[in-house]
């Protein structure tokens, strides 16, 4: 997977329940030069690597994601 594929799922996994407003701006903070950030995330979507409800996102609990790392009350 390209570099900023994994970018967005760290960007994702730190800003839980976030918009894809909200991801596009904070990818700008993380250096992800991708403009099509709609399409990484539908990617991440089709690769089980990411859950979409109702507009916002989350990353599923796997791998280096596992609750440890990123441990949110509010997920």
């Amino acid at each position: 997977m390209p570099e900023e594929y994994d970018r967005i799922l760290d960007v994702v996994a730190e800003n839980p329940g976030a918009t894809v407003e909200e991801i596009t701006n904070l990818a700008r903070d993380h250096v992800i030069t991708d403009t099509d950030i709609l399409n990484l995330l539908s990617k991440a979507e089709g690769n089980d690597d990411l859950l979409e409800f109702d507009g916002r996102y989350w990353v599923m609990r796997t791998g280096k994601y596992r609750f440890h790392r990123y441990d949110h009350p509010e997920t």
